[in-house]
């Protein structure tokens, strides 16, 4: 038999492996866990994000501050994104919330968030063509982010039609902020698409574009040119986005200033969400038209899971009145489907002969039909 003092040694041999080992484990195991936080984040052809080999439809909302009230505030609208406001600090407290965030590119942002799971992309420059900012200087700030970070894509936010096509090398998705809700409601409300329409000309079909929807006005903001947009307007710009193919959604508030229509966006984003899976499953782009050319159409095939080529049996319509005055008319699709349910107006049902049927629009009203089962989305 050994003796006590050698059986003392023994024991604190044993202990020090076992403490060893267990040390080896947890720094293995926090290798790991930080090697799983870094998102990566690329586009498909269709332009929809990829997050970790999931798609993402971003939802953001641009604050200034990031508070516990700011926090429920996001929580209550739906939103999945946050823009501006927040800290480097903050990082793991947005991804404990559930949200991604959208970063500026300066030293200490790139030192926190280039590695985190909470980085959606990087926002290089707010419409860099009122501030200075030379195409070749921005392309030069571009490649060098994308030299430090290649795992995230870069994006640029536009508000003059010939930016797009002058600073069109600085950027992997655009952002566009059209604001046409003044005081005298004297812009074209259109010009929302029209900025998004060249985006993609430039870049082609498949390019990733993020949209930004007015929701700020009144005699507080920027001199009182701007009204605050009411629901039913928030709404039409939000859906126009939709049916010229926004990959994303991104509300610049200045921060909520009218109750009704920042309460409105809560609904509206429970309609985008539940559309989402729609919006980012494989699929095409259909051929629609309206008899009346004021409504705007379009139409969309799933891609069944497995199926070798598309069939029309799920899909989705939406169409838009861009006026502003009641239409009635006819919509002509190629989806050939018998029955639409309208999952916004009370699960309505209509019938679709031949990939044809009547609509009546309210000014700039908006309707949305879906037929076959919901694509499942991976989570």
């Amino acid at each position: 038999m050994f003796s006590p003092e050698h059986q003392a040694v023994e024991r604190t041999t044993m202990y020090r492996n076992v403490l060893i080992l267990a040390l080896s484990i947890t720094v293995v195991n926090v290798f790991v866990a930080r090697a799983a936080d870094t998102s990566q984040v690329t586009f498909n052809d269709e332009g929809i994000a990829i997050v970790n080999g999931k798609p993402f439809f971003p939802i953001g909302v641009f604050t200034y501050g990031l508070s516990p009230e700011v926090l429920a505030e996001l929580r209550e609208v739906k939103c999945n994104t946050v823009v501006n406001g927040f800290q480097p600090d903050q990082l793991d407290l947005i991804h404990q919330q559930g949200l991604m965030a959208i970063c500026p590119p300066n030293d200490a942002w790139i030192a926190a968030a280039k590695d985190h799971s909470a980085l959606l992309a990087w926002y290089l420059t707010d419409e860099p063509e009122n501030r200075g900012v030379t195409p070749a200087g921005e392309l030069a700030r571009y490649q060098a982010l994308k030299k430090q970070d290649p795992r995230h894509p870069i994006g640029l936010c536009h508000t003059s039609f010939e930016a797009l096509s002058q600073f069109k090398d600085a950027c992997d998705f655009t952002m566009t902020d059209i604001y046409p809700i003044t005081a005298a409601r004297d812009r074209n409300i259109m010009g929302v698409s029209i900025m998004m329409d060249e985006a993609r000309r430039i870049h082609g079909k498949g390019w990733p574009q993020w949209t930004c929807i007015q929701t700020f006005g009144g005699p507080e903001a920027d001199g009182g040119i701007w009204a605050v947009p009411l629901p039913h307007e928030v709404r039409f710009m939000t859906y126009l986005a939709l049916v010229h193919r926004a990959t994303g959604i991104l509300y610049f508030s200045y921060w909520p200033q009218a109750p009704r229509t920042w309460q409105s966006i809560a609904l509206l984003n429970d309609e985008i969400h539940r559309l989402v899976p729609w919006l980012v499953a494989p699929g095409r782009e259909g051929i629609a038209t309206s008899v009346d050319e004021r409504v705007e159409v379009r139409v969309r095939h799933i891609r069944q899971e497995g199926a070798k080529m598309f069939e029309p049996r799920n899909g989705f319509i939406i169409a838009i009145n861009t006026s502003p005055v009641f239409v009635r008319t006819t919509i002509r699709s190629d989806a050939g489907v018998l029955e639409l349910r309208m999952p916004f107006e009370g699960g309505e049902r209509i019938t679709a002969a031949n990939g044809e049927f009547p609509v009546d629009f309210t000014p700039y009203g908006v309707h949305v039909y879906l037929w076959g089962n919901s694509p499942t989305q991976p989570r």
